[in-house]
């Protein structure tokens, strides 16, 4: 490698390496955002000043579930946290196979950012379910018991990251703008599936989305400026020649 090319990679791995510190920061300011609404708006325990809110959702939603339990219950069970995690283990494999670039990486970052979100805000807040999310309490679903901490909700955090990370990268590489509703869309269905179960209380998934979007956001843009020699150059730098190699080689 000439002394050209190193200068040439060396910025290139400054940027890698500014891409993570700006994704930690991101993730610091969320978990920031979480702590900060748990205590002030959710309640440490709950019963916080949305619980009025919270209670009206949640004795609404046991009377119009309709025929939408069915795909609620499938959402809960594919993607919930080890099938996700499978899911997007699986889909970087391929990406990784198909593009050969970094971007392979973006389900992976997206739902583990979403994951320790998420582990990490309950560690501090400690939110009860609401009652109907574990049978047979009245309101109950036959077979759902969730009796996991509530706020915020897994499966609207980690499930959102994942689409605006990946449909995210896509419209921000070849500009266009309907990837971003189709994510917004398939975010929507997850949160409601949640409530239809009674499993999360409305603000749980609704600062949950939050969470989700601003995460895959962050993702998606710093994914978009990150390319496969930039990781390259970090984990291996260039090699040293000796000066005479180039006689050597004469």
């Amino acid at each position: 490698m000439t002394h050209c090319d190193a200068a040439t990679v060396r910025p290139s791995a400054r940027r890698a390496l500014r891409a993570a510190e700006i994704l930690v920061v991101v993730a610091a300011g969320i978990f920031a955002f979480g702590v900060l609404v748990g205590f002030l708006v959710v309640g440490h325990h709950g019963g916080g000043p949305i619980q009025s809110w919270d209670d009206t959702v949640e004795r609404w939603f046991p009377t119009h579930r309709g025929p939408f339990v069915g795909i609620s219950r499938f959402i809960a069970t594919y993607l919930d946290a080890v099938p996700l995690a499978v899911i997007c283990v699986v889909l970087s494999a391929v990406l990784a196979l198909s593009l050969r670039s970094i971007r392979a990486l973006i389900p992976i970052v997206a739902y583990l950012g979403g994951e320790f979100q998420v582990f990490a805000i309950r560690q501090v807040i400690f939110r009860r379910r609401p009652p109907t999310a574990n049978y047979p309490a009245p309101g109950a679903l036959k077979g759902v018991h969730e009796t996991s901490y509530s706020f915020p909700s897994g499966h609207a955090v980690a499930v959102t990251a994942v689409l605006f990370a990946l449909l995210g990268t896509v419209a921000l590489t070849y500009r266009i703008w309907w990837p971003w509703p189709i994510a917004l869309l398939g975010s929507l269905i997850v949160i409601d599936s949640r409530l239809v179960l009674g499993v999360h209380w409305f603000s749980d998934v609704t600062f949950g989305l939050l969470m989700g979007v601003a995460w895959g956001v962050s993702v998606a843009l710093v994914a978009r400026h990150v390319e496969w020699a930039d990781v390259v150059a970090v984990v291996r730098p260039p090699p040293r020649h000796h000066p005479l190699d180039a006689q050597r080689g004469d």
